[in-house]
Formats: C-alpha cells, sequence, structure tokens
C-alpha cells in the first residue's frame, strides 16, 4: 500500500491526524539524572535493611540465650542489648562489653562484632551522601546548562517566562555564574516538560501533520522546518483594537453600523443579546429588548438586508429619505439603539485574526494625514504579527517577538493618554503574545497498520461515554422543568427559551441552584444528588457504565483495589492482568458494547471526539479527549496558514454549526470545520463566506428520539452547535453555553470520570487505581494518591542529602517508581465554591499544577521542584502515575516523545 493510499483509509477514522513532537530529545534526561547519587542512596537503604534484618535476627538468638543466663549483673545489659539489636540501634556503653561478649554463645559473639562492625560501614556510607550529591551537583548544574543552551528551548521559555529566559542568558553567557536555587530547580522543571509534555499552547512542543505508511512503527518523529506562530493573547484586544480605530476622531463619521446579530421580534418586541459573542468573564449575551415601534422595525427590516451594516451617514440618509431637518433626531435614535445593543459598530474584515489588516484597510479610507498615519502603524503591527520566523536563532526570534509588541505599543500614539486603549497598548509585554511551534510538513510518520485497532477502540470509548457527557445532566434537567411547556406550546425561539432559561438558573432555590451546578460546574455535582427525578435516574445508568469495567473500581468511593507497587512497572506489557495481581485491569470490549446496548435513548451518543494519544508498544495511551469534527487540524491549518476548502452540508441530518465568535481568545481561531457557523465576533463584520445559522432560525423542541431539549430549525431540521475552538468552555459566554448543552456534541475531557467531591474516597489515606487496558487501549495509567503531608519534605536545617535519603526510604517502602509524573490538588470544592469563583481565576490558579509532571526521583534538581510544589499553599493531595510510555526508556538517543491527536466520527469507515 502506498503513503496516499494508507493516508486515504486512515482518513475515514481519523480524519486528518495533527502530531505533536516534544521540543527537546528523550537524551536530555540524562544529564538532570546523578547515577552515582541514587547508587549510593541504594547502597545505603539496601545496607540498612539488611542490618536490621540481621539486628533482628540476633535479638530473636539472644532471646534462647537470656533465659539460661545467671540472674546476676550481666543478665539486665544483655536484655538492653537484645533491645537495642531489635531495634538497630547501638548498643550502649555497658550492654556490649568484653565481659558480655565472652558470656555468650561463641557464634552469637562474633554476629554481634560483624553487626557493629556493619553500622560502622552503613554510617560511613550514610556520612559519604554529602560529598557525593556536592559532585553531583556540579555535573548536574553543567547538563543543566548544556541541555538549556538549545535554541528552540531557549524560545520556548522566552515566550513562557521572559524573567526566567533572561537568567539563563546571563547564565549562558557567563557559565560561571550560577543562578540561584529556585531558578536552577524552575529550569530543570521546565526542561523536563519540554522533553516529556506535548502542551501545544508554547514552542517546547511542535504541531504538524501526520504522514501515514502502511506499516512501519506506530510513530517515526523525523526533523523538519519549524516555524513559529504569533498571536495576541491578550482577552478582547482585537475588539478592542477594532473600537479603538472605528472610534477614533479623525475616522468619525464613517464606522459600519449593523444590525445586532440576535435580533429578531417576539410580539411587541424586538430581543436581543447585548455582548453576543463576548467573553463570558465580561458579562456578555444578556437578553435586552425594547418595543417594536414602526421606527425600529423599519430600521430592523433596513439593516436586516445589509449584513456588513452601513456607515452612519448612509444610514442617516435613508432613514431621512434626504430631510436634513431629521439628521439630528435620527442621529439621537441611532446613539440610543447603539447604546442598548440592538445595533453594533463593526469593521469589516474577513476573520477576527485579520483585524490589524482590516483595520490598517479600512483607517486608510480616511481623508485626515492622522487616519493615514494610523493606517500605516497598523500595517506596520500586521506585519509584525504575521511574521513566521524559523525556530532557530534565538535572538533574531526573540527579535521579531519584540517586534510584535513594539508594533502594539506604537498604537499608544494615537489614543489620548487617559482612555482605556492607551493603558492597555502602553502595557503589553512579550507574556501577551502567544507563540506555537508548527510545521507544514509532517514531523513524523506513522504506521496505518499500528493505529487501526487503536481507532477502531476508540470508536467504542466514543459510544461507552455518553452518559459521562458534561452537559447530559444540564440537558435532562432542562427537559424535566421545561419539556411539558414544550409539549403543550410546541417550539420555542431559542431566545425566548433563553429568557425562561435565565428566569429558572437564576432562581435562588433549589432548581435554580441544580441548573446552576450542571451548566456552570457540571464535574462538581453528582447526578444522585439531583433534586429532579430524571437527573438521578442517570446515575444509575453511570453505575452500569462503570460496571463494565470490573472488577476496575467503580467509583472513588471504594477502596483501592492494589497495594504498594501498583504503579511500577509492567513486567508483562500493557494490557496483561493476572486476577488477585496489583497488575492491569483488562477489559473486554464486549462488556463496553453490552453496557451500550442497554443505554436508554435519553442518553444519546456523542458524535465526535478527538483522542489524544501516544504510543506504548501494541497499545495507544490515551492522555485525553476532546471535541472533534477535525477542530484540532482546522487549528493547525489556521497557524500553518493552509487553506481549507470548507465543509458542506450534506443536506440531510443534523446541521451542525461552529460559532463565528472567537470570545476573546486567540486560542480559538481555526479554519473551518462544520458546514455553518452561528453569530459572529463583537465589533467585527465577518467577511469571511461562511453560510450562518440566524439565530431567528433557531428553536428549542422536544427530539422525537431521545425525548430531550434540542435545538432545530424553524423548517424542522435537527441543529448541533459545537464549540470547536481550543479554550476551556468554562469561558463560553451563557447563551453560548446553552446552546451546547442543547446539543449534546461534548465529550468529557477523560475517559474515566473523575471523582465527585461528594463520592471521593478518604483523602487522608493512600489510595490505588490500577491500569486499565480496553482493547488495544491503555484507558487509565496506574495511579497512586496520597495527602500531601504523608510525602517527607526537608526539614529545617535538614542537610540535603539527608532529606533525599529519607525520601528515597518512604518511595521505596510505598513502592513508588523511580520514575513517573505527578500532579498536586488543593482540596476539591464544593457546588457553591465553584460556582463562586471565576473560570479565570481557577484555570490560572491550577492550571500548571494539576497536570501531570515528570519526576526522576534519581535526579536531586528534579526531586527539589517536587518538594517546592508540595509546599504550595493549599496543596492537599499528590498522586503518582506510571510513566508510559516512559521517556526515559528510550534506546536511541534522538527519539522525541509524540502524541496523536486522532478524530473518531460516527459513521466513519473503521
Amino acid at each position: 500500500m502506498s503513503s496516499a493510499q494508507a493516508s486515504a483509509r486512515m482518513a475515514g477514522v481519523t480524519g486528518d491526524a495533527v502530531v505533536r513532537v516534544a521540543g527537546l530529545a528523550a537524551a536530555a534526561l540524562d544529564g538532570l539524572r546523578s547515577p552515582r547519587l541514587a547508587t549510593a542512596l541504594d547502597d545505603v537503604l539496601t545496607r540498612r535493611d539488611g542490618h536490621r534484618a540481621e539486628g533482628r535476627a540476633l535479638a530473636e538468638a539472644l532471646h534462647a540465650v537470656i533465659g539460661d543466663l545467671p540472674r546476676d549483673g550481666v543478665r539486665p545489659r544483655v536484655i538492653g542489648l537484645r533491645r537495642a539489636l531489635h531495634a538497630g540501634r547501638r548498643p550502649g556503653a555497658g550492654e556490649w562489653t568484653p565481659e558480655i561478649a565472652g558470656r555468650l554463645p561463641a557464634d552469637v559473639s562474633r554476629g554481634i562484632a560483624g553487626w557493629l562492625a556493619d553500622a560502622a560501614a552503613l554510617a560511613a556510607a550514610e556520612d559519604r551522601l554529602p560529598r557525593v550529591l556536592a559532585a553531583e551537583r556540579e555535573s548536574g548544574l553543567n547538563a543543566l546548562l548544556k541541555a538549556a543552551t538549545d535554541p528552540g528551548f531557549r524560545i520556548a521559555l522566552g515566550g513562557t517566562s521572559p524573567v526566567l529566559a533572561a537568567e539563563l542568558e546571563k547564565w549562558i553567557a557567563d557559565p560561571r555564574r550560577t543562578p540561584r536555587t529556585g531558578t536552577t530547580t524552575t529550569l530543570a522543571r521546565y526542561l523536563a516538560r519540554a522533553v516529556t509534555k506535548t502542551s501545544p499552547l508554547s514552542t517546547f512542543t511542535t504541531s504538524g501533520p501526520v504522514l501515514w505508511r502502511a506499516g512501519g512503527p506506530a510513530v517515526g518523529t523525523r526533523p523538519v522546518d519549524r516555524s513559529g506562530a504569533f498571536e495576541l493573547s491578550y482577552y478582547h484586544i482585537r475588539e478592542s483594537i477594532a473600537a479603538f480605530v472605528l472610534g477614533h476622531p479623525a475616522l468619525s463619521g464613517r464606522t459600519p453600523i449593523a444590525l445586532n446579530a440576535s435580533a429578531q421580534r417576539l410580539g411587541e418586541q424586538v430581543v436581543f443579546l447585548r455582548g453576543f459573542g463576548m467573553l463570558g468573564l465580561l458579562g456578555g449575551e444578556r437578553y435586552c429588548a425594547v418595543p417594536a415601534r414602526p421606527s425600529v422595525l423599519a430600521l430592523v427590516e433596513l439593516l436586516g438586508g445589509e449584513p456588513e451594516g452601513l456607515p452612519r451617514h448612509v444610514l442617516r440618509e435613508r432613514l431621512t429619505a434626504g430631510d436634513a431637518s431629521l439628521n439630528e433626531e435620527v442621529d439621537a435614535f441611532l446613539d440610543h439603539l447603539l447604546d442598548a445593543g440592538l445595533l453594533v459598530p463593526g469593521l469589516p474584515v474577513a476573520y477576527p485574526h485579520e483585524v490589524l489588516v482590516g483595520a490598517a484597510a479600512w483607517a486608510r479610507q480616511g481623508m485626515e494625514s492622522e487616519a493615514r498615519a494610523l493606517s500605516v502603524a497598523l500595517e506596520r503591527a500586521a506585519a509584525a504579527l504575521a511574521a513566521r520566523p524559523a525556530v532557530g536563532d534565538p535572538v533574531s526570534y526573540r527579535a521579531r517577538r519584540e517586534a510584535v509588541v513594539s508594533g502594539l505599543r506604537e498604537l499608544a500614539g494615537f489614543a489620548a493618554p487617559g482612555d482605556p486603549q492607551h493603558a492597555m497598548f502602553t502595557t503589553l509585554t512579550t507574556v501577551n503574545v502567544r507563540d506555537t511551534a508548527v510545521a507544514a510538513e509532517p514531523p513524523a510518520v506513522c504506521s496505518a497498520r499500528a493505529w487501526r485497532p487503536v481507532a477502531g477502540d476508540l470508536d467504542l470509548i466514543r459510544r461507552w461515554i455518553a452518559p459521562f457527557a458534561p452537559h447530559l445532566p444540564a440537558r435532562l434537567a432542562l427537559t424535566e422543568l421545561f419539556g411539558d411547556r414544550l409539549r403543550e406550546r410546541g417550539p420555542l425561539p431559542v431566545i425566548a427559551f433563553y429568557r425562561e432559561y435565565q428566569r429558572a438558573v437564576t432562581a435562588e432555590d433549589e432548581i435554580g441552584a441544580e441548573l446552576r451546578g450542571s451548566v456552570v460546574a457540571p464535574s462538581a455535582r453528582h447526578p444522585e444528588d439531583s433534586v429532579l427525578d430524571r437527573v438521578r435516574r442517570l446515575s444509575d445508568v453511570m453505575a452500569d457504565a462503570l460496571a463494565a469495567l470490573s472488577p476496575y473500581p467503580r467509583d472513588a468511593g471504594e477502596p483501592g483495589m492494589s497495594g504498594p507497587g501498583t504503579i511500577g512497572p509492567s513486567t508483562t506489557g500493557p494490557g496483561t492482568s493476572e486476577p488477585g495481581t496489583s497488575g492491569p485491569v483488562t477489559v473486554p470490549a464486549e462488556a463496553l458494547r453490552t453496557a451500550i446496548a442497554a443505554y436508554p435513548p435519553w442518553v444519546p451518543e456523542v458524535r465526535s471526539i478527538s483522542a489524544y494519544v501516544q504510543p506504548a508498544g501494541s497499545f495507544g495511551v490515551v492522555n485525553a479527549l476532546g471535541t472533534g469534527f477535525g477542530s484540532v487540524r482546522a487549528r493547525l491549518d489556521h497557524l500553518t496558514g493552509r487553506r481549507g476548502t470548507g465543509v458542506a452540508d450534506p443536506g440531510a441530518g443534523p446541521i451542525y454549526a461552529a460559532f463565528g465568535s472567537r470570545f476573546g481568545i486567540s486560542l480559538n481561531d481555526h479554519r473551518r470545520c462544520l458546514p455553518y457557523q452561528v453569530g459572529g465576533t463583537p465589533g467585527l463584520i465577518g467577511r469571511d463566506g461562511a453560510a450562518r445559522l440566524r439565530i431567528e432560525d433557531l428553536v428549542v423542541r422536544l427530539d422525537g428520539e431521545s425525548g430531550l431539549l434540542g435545538l432545530a430549525t424553524t423548517g424542522g431540521r435537527e441543529v448541533r452547535v459545537v464549540h470547536t475552538g481550543a479554550a476551556a468552555r468554562e469561558f463560553l459566554p451563557p447563551f453560548s453555553l446553552l446552546l451546547t448543552v442543547l446539543s449534546g456534541d461534548v465529550p468529557p475531557l477523560t475517559i474515566l470520570p473523575p471523582p465527585h467531591p461528594s463520592r471521593a474516597a478518604p483523602r487522608d489515606r493512600r489510595r490505588d487505581w490500577p491500569r486499565l487496558v480496553v482493547g488495544s487501549l491503555v484507558a487509565g495509567r496506574a495511579q497512586t494518591r496520597f495527602p500531601a503531608g504523608d510525602v517527607p519534605l526537608p526539614r529545617q536545617g535538614e542537610e540535603e542529602s539527608r532529606f533525599l535519603l529519607r525520601l528515597a526510604e518512604w518511595r521505596r517502602a510505598e513502592g513508588i517508581p523511580r520514575r513517573c509524573f505527578f500532579r498536586t490538588r488543593p482540596e476539591p470544592e464544593s457546588v457553591a465554591e465553584r460556582l463562586t469563583t471565576s473560570p479565570a481565576s481557577w484555570t490560572q490558579t491550577q492550571e500548571k499544577w494539576h497536570k501531570p509532571m515528570y519526576l526522576d526521583f534519581g535526579s536531586w534538581l528534579l526531586v527539589r521542584g517536587f518538594a517546592a510544589a508540595l509546599r504550595r499553599p493549599g496543596t492537599a493531595l499528590v498522586t503518582f502515575e506510571e510513566a508510559l510510555p516512559d521517556p526515559s526508556a528510550a534506546q536511541s538517543g534522538d527519539h522525541h516523545v509524540a502524541e496523536l491527536v486522532l478524530d473518531v466520527t460516527a459513521g466513519s469507515p473503521l
């Protein structure tokens, strides 16, 4: 089979797959290890174990001797000697003397003498640890510096932590100037991340397309040209730039005015959403209404036929029919509706990410010299942002990144010092510029033969996760609350339903709390705790679905299945399970199919998922799940500049639509991957040619197949609205979030549902989860959780080598492998606490620490970072997760960690 044929056959299963390749080769971890120190620690612990065992054996031998001793002054001292041997401590001065040695059997005396000599050797070995650590510190820091000089790493660090990057550059310039301990510890953590993690939000990782071949290894990475794609990461900065340009005095009077895309007439009112498409944190999408007076209706009809809007003077002329005496009255009328939000000013651009280009072109039409100067400044900023520098020379790359900031800061000169835009432009730094490393050519060659079974099992998982879709409880609740009304009244315009929903969700009663919890914080509430019968019934379906994984723990309330050693390396491979052991749990695919067949109609399947998978032998290890429909590839195409062909509506079945708005977050930028769009970006008038669904054409109805509330067109065709952007769905504003709830195509983030706070196992003790294998998938890695207070931390004034010895002893006793991943957590929030915490704050505080971080207990540098993480305020739990695949087990020095993003969609040929 040719490469082209392999690609074509895999496309039916996975769409256009994306591969993410870690920025540094696995060999970079070698220098972070301290092999001599690890050997010395192991030697001390082995000596200790042998010494303790021998002491207990000698104590047992003395037990038989003591009974035969005369009851004189020697006997109590021998009893003390026995106690010392049993406790593993050195005998007191009177407990071991020549007299006592002579009173004991010769073999026992020789054994005790040897035991004391071993104790001296053990103490000497312990005393050597500080010197060994000192030598390893020097070599470890040299290795850290050598690895950190990698150009790609320096570039990525500059985008993530400019302050740390500056310290690194000073160290590179003068290697004799070793940075502070905190700096080297953080550098080591970033270096480990660059080797082991495939986060796409920086240049630590390269994202690119996949080249499929019929056979060969599952993934083979290869060197390709990489470039950095710049984006503005400041919330709503593009909308702010548009508003700034539209409101500039040199361009006044020419601003296009358009009708709010959500506006429609309902009875005696024209209703609309103020801030439609605006970031939820800024209070967007409020339901508003104005009386449907003839003047308002005439304006709605006029602008309804002008999707790109009209300049004020043109709009004024049409409304006054040329009667200049009405100009003042019409201007006041327009200003009133602009303030209300029924009318919106808009900058005509093709795509939100082209706002600088569109603003420059629009400003260029101004007659005043300042307008033309503003246009030139916007063009410079646009050119800097559009640059795609090679990920190569850190100095030139840094200059390109700083040029983006300089170009935007230049715009402050066109704003008055007291204006919000002036403050925004002047305070921008490189932290507000996100850059992602991408490759237009495939950075990996993958085997269709290796991945086809994985894709087939992922399709099974897609169907099995249906009860755990995060917004299904909310959809069930809405059906119970509003189903009878819709059954009596028929379909309801979606904006009218939104009004009724808002009344219910803001009510200070049990129903309001139920809706707020299930919509805003679905993972914080267990369906069994619902006040609604329909939602409580879901908990039974979930329990039956989890029962299919038996003997895997069905929920977090059950005790762990295994003890020490659970997350240790498997000696028999990822898919081996032996009953009665602490090995993996293997679930046959048929068990999941049986569970799926029993799902009721009101548990609809999620139609498309993306799965983030790493190869491990013949298995695929699933890291996470996300929205499918080709959304990840659509974002890659946007970043690489690849023009998509669009997606055609098949004309039958559900209509699939994405949001036209990016909700003020550039992470949501991507090429079109669904046939339709809903809404647009505030302050921008889209010219992307996308087919749009109007809000006035959408209704809420009862779905005939599932019996759930859902969306449809006024013509009766089912509609599903999907958030295809990369930003978390918690950032969606309320109306847009409601559309996704009513559509149902939101998968959970993981295959296994996270523990609910109300069902969590006791957090004051150890908890184990085994590895879970389903077919060719590792659906869950083995992990062990501890209260953070159970893990040894450095004591005040303690020598570092002594701490490392205590930690190593604890690790061995608990069966934690030397190499693993760890993550920390605060105490789980209640539903009420989660609802009062903004998405911005909890994502910023937990983003870095709830994700797995690589740890090698044989690296004093990484252990320092581990200890620092546990000391963070509020840390309550720490979880160790098996390193599968283990990045340090690579056979070749140039091996790079890689992760595939595979799309699996219902109806695709497998």
